[in-house]
């Protein structure tokens, strides 16, 4: 509840400078967002979490892959026990 007050606070601070900003101030700050989004684009941060990120799906796959296995073969034993004990 407090992250969305705050977005909604945010956003409404922010639509407010923005009316009041001349165009000039406007161009300097998109310039600058433009630089800092550049900047976090280029950063070992975001090649790091890309890269933890790729290891972790890889990771959650076979884990999952692994249980799907499992729980086929217990349906299968189970299926055979259930068909043996009917003949």
């Amino acid at each position: 509840m407090k992250f969305i007050l705050g977005v909604i606070i945010g956003i409404a601070v922010g639509g407010y400078l923005a009316s009041n900003m001349t165009d000039e101030q406007r161009t300097k700050v998109g310039d600058a967002a433009g630089k800092a989004a550049g900047t976090v684009k280029q950063s070992k941060v975001v090649t790091a979490v890309a890269d933890n990120a790729a290891k972790v799906t890889d990771t959650v796959s076979e884990r999952a892959a692994d249980a799907v296995d499992a729980a086929g073969d217990k349906v299968a034993d189970a299926v055979s026990t259930d068909d043996a004990s009917v003949s």
